[in-house]
C-alpha cells in the first residue's frame, strides 16, 4: 500500500473551503475563522486541503480525463446519455459536464486562496513556499477554465463571502492573472522534495504551466525560453522504458514526472484519495463492474499504424497506450478476442490502455466477489511529463524558426520509443510547415490518451469542424482518416462551454452567457 506523509488521509485535517462563487454549495460546519490560522502547520494543512480536491471524483480520480478526452479527437465514448452528447457535440445548456469543471476548480481556487490571502496576512514566517503552491494550484485552475469557458470566467482573486459576486473576466485579465502568479511562485518552490512528499508543486511544475499558458497564447519567444531552462536544469529526463510511467508501482523518484495527483491503491471505500477512472477505459461493460465511458478513436488507433520501429515492429507506444486487436496485452485477464466476444458495445477498435488498473483490478475480480468495488484504482495520474515539455520546446522553436534544432527534441522522445529519428523516417529535414504538421502526430503517438489532446486542439487552432478533415503525416506521407464527429461541431457554439444556469441565476455580474448558448 501507498502510504505518502503528503497524501491527504482520514488521520489529517481536511478543511473545506467555501466555495467561491456557487456559495449555495458551502458547508456552514467546516471551518475557515480566522482563529485556526495559527501556525506553519495550519497552513500546511490548509494546503494540504487543496490538494485533496485533485483527488476527487469530479476532478482526477475519474472526471477530468473523462471529459477531456471525449472532447477530443482522441476519444469516443460507449455510453448513452449526456456522455455521449458530449463526444458528439449534440449537448444542451444543462448537460453535467458543462457544470462540473466549472464549480470543481472553483472549489479548488476558494480552498487555494484561503491559504494565499490568510498567509499574505500573517507574520509567520516559513510559509512562503506553502503559499506559492497554493498559487500554482489557483494557475492551474484557471488555465483550465479559460480554456473551456473562455475569458470571461468569474474573476475571482481574493477569499469570497456570501454576498460576494465575482465580476466577469475581462478580455486577456485572466491570462495575466495566471502569469503573476507563477511568476510569484516559482523563485518561491523548490526544485524537489523528499521522496515522502512527491507529488507537491515545485519550481519545474510551475515553470511548465506558465510555458503552457504562453505557448495558449501564441507566444512562443517567452515560451522556449522557460522550456529551455526546464531542459538545461538536468533535473529531468526521460525513463528508459515508456511504459515504467504507466504502472500501479509507487512512482516516487520518477525522473520524468514533473507533476501529478497521487493516488492510495486499495484504500478504504470511505477515502478520497483512491481513483475510479481505470472502470471508464474498457471496451464495454461486462458482469465484473466496469464500463465504456471513454473509448479511444479510430482516428488514435490509425496514427500508431503508419510507421514501424527501428525494427520494423508496431510503435512500442500503441501496445502501452492502447488495447486493440493490434496489441498483446491483456484487459483484466482478458484478451481482446474474449472482450469482442463477451461485450455489446464496442463503438471503436480500442480502449486507452495505460492508465487502466490492470492488476488491481484483475485482482479484486479473483477474490471471490467477482465484481470490482466502487473505489480501489491507486495509479498515480501524471498531469505533465518530461517528454510533454520536450515535445513543447520543439513546436515553440519551430514556431520561432529554429526547426533543425526542433528535430532534435522531437528525436529524443522517437528514440526512446525505438522510433527512427524524423529525418530518417522522411529521407529529409521537414520545413517549418511540415514539421508544424508532424508534431502534431508526434504529441499524439507519444500522449495519448493523458487528457492534453483538447488543449492542443485549442493552442492549434483546430477545435472546430476542420479535425474532420483526413490528417497528413509528412515524415511517412501518409494520409489518415480523422475524426468524422466532428463534423457535427457546432460552430459559434461548442468553441466553449456555457457558463452554468444556476451559477447566472446567483450572480448576474457574469453575463452575458457564452456565444451559441
Amino acid at each position: 500500500m501507498k502510504i505518502l506523509n503528503f497524501k491527504v488521509r482520514m488521520i489529517c485535517l481536511i478543511i473545506i473551503f467555501s466555495s467561491c462563487v456557487n456559495l449555495e454549495q458551502i458547508n456552514p460546519n467546516q471551518p475557515t475563522e480566522d482563529s485556526f490560522w495559527k501556525t506553519r502547520d495550519d497552513f500546511y494543512s490548509g494546503l494540504i486541503g487543496a490538494y485533496d480536491y485533485l483527488q476527487s471524483g469530479e476532478m482526477y480520480a475519474g472526471q477530468i480525463q473523462q471529459t477531456f478526452n471525449l472532447l477530443s479527437d482522441e476519444g469516443f465514448t460507449g455510453e448513452l446519455g449526456e456522455t455521449l452528447n458530449l463526444a458528439t457535440f449534440t449537448s444542451d445548456l444543462d448537460n453535467e459536464f458543462h457544470e462540473s469543471l466549472w464549480y470543481n476548480f472553483y472549489i479548488l481556487i476558494a480552498r487555494s486562496y484561503e491559504v494565499i490571502e490568510r498567509g499574505n496576512n500573517s507574520t509567520l514566517s516559513g510559509i512562503d513556499g506553502l503559499i506559492a503552491e497554493a498559487k500554482f494550484l489557483v494557475a492551474f485552475s484557471y488555465y483550465h477554465l479559460i480554456n473551456v469557458y473562455g475569458d470571461g470566467v468569474a474573476y475571482v482573486d481574493r477569499i469570497q463571502g456570501a454576498n460576494d459576486r465575482p465580476r466577469k473576466a475581462e478580455s486577456g485579465e485572466i491570462w495575466i492573472l495566471i502569469e503573476t502568479l507563477l511568476n510569484d511562485a516559482i523563485p518561491l518552490l523548490p526544485t524537489s522534495y523528499p521522496s515522502s512528499e512527491f507529488g507537491r508543486v515545485t519550481r519545474g511544475a510551475a515553470q511548465s504551466l506558465l510555458a503552457k499558458a504562453y505557448l495558449q497564447q501564441q507566444n512562443y519567444i517567452d515560451a522556449e525560453q522557460i522550456l529551455k531552462s526546464i531542459v538545461e536544469s538536468g533535473l529531468y529526463e526521460l525513463n528508459e522504458d515508456y511504459e515504467s510511467n504507466f504502472t500501479e508501482e509507487l512512482t516516487t523518484g520518477n525522473k520524468e514526472v514533473i507533476f501529478q495527483v497521487n493516488f492510495l491503491q486499495n484504500g478504504p471505500q470511505e477515502e478520497s484519495d483512491n481513483a475510479w477512472y481505470f472502470r471508464i477505459n474498457t471496451p464495454g461493460p461486462s458482469n465484473i463492474g466496469i464500463w465504456a465511458d471513454q473509448l479511444a478513436s479510430e482516428f488514435a488507433i490509425r496514427s500508431y499504424l503508419v510507421e514501424a520501429d527501428k525494427d520494423g515492429n508496431l510503435d512500442p507506444r500503441m501496445n502501452v497506450s492502447l488495447f486493440t486487436e493490434y496489441t498483446d496485452q491483456t484487459l483484466y485477464g482478458q484478451t481482446w478476442a474474449w472482450w469482442i466476444t463477451n461485450t455489446t458495445e464496442i463503438v471503436t477498435g480500442a480502449s486507452f490502455y495505460k492508465f487502466n488498473e490492470n492488476d488491481a483490478v484483475y485482482n479484486e475480480i479473483n477474490n471471490g466477489s467477482g465484481y470490482v468495488q466502487w473505489k480501489n484504482g491507486g495509479r498515480d495520474m501524471i498531469l505533465i511529463r518530461y517528454s510533454d515539455i520536450l515535445l513543447l520546446l520543439a513546436e515553440a522553436l519551430n514556431e520561432n524558426g529554429n526547426t533543425s534544432e526542433a528535430h532534435s527534441y522531437v528525436n529524443i522522445v522517437r528514440n526512446r520509443s525505438n522510433m527512427n529519428n524524423i529525418e530518417i523516417a522522411a529521407g529529409r529535414e521537414l520545413n517549418q510547415a511540415e514539421f508544424r504538421q508532424q508534431i502534431k502526430h508526434e504529441r499524439l503517438v507519444e500522449l495519448c490518451g493523458e487528457y492534453l489532446r483538447f488543449f492542443d486542439l485549442k493552442r492549434w487552432g483546430e477545435y472546430g469542424p476542420q479535425v474532420a478533415a483526413d490528417f497528413t503525416i509528412p515524415a511517412v506521407n501518409t494520409t489518415i482518416k480523422r475524426d468524422s464527429i466532428f463534423e457535427n461541431f457546432r460552430v459559434n457554439k461548442d468553441e466553449l462551454f456555457p457558463i452554468p444556469l444556476d451559477e447566472l441565476d446567483i450572480n448576474p455580474n457574469l453575463l452575458p452567457q457564452n456565444p451559441g448558448w
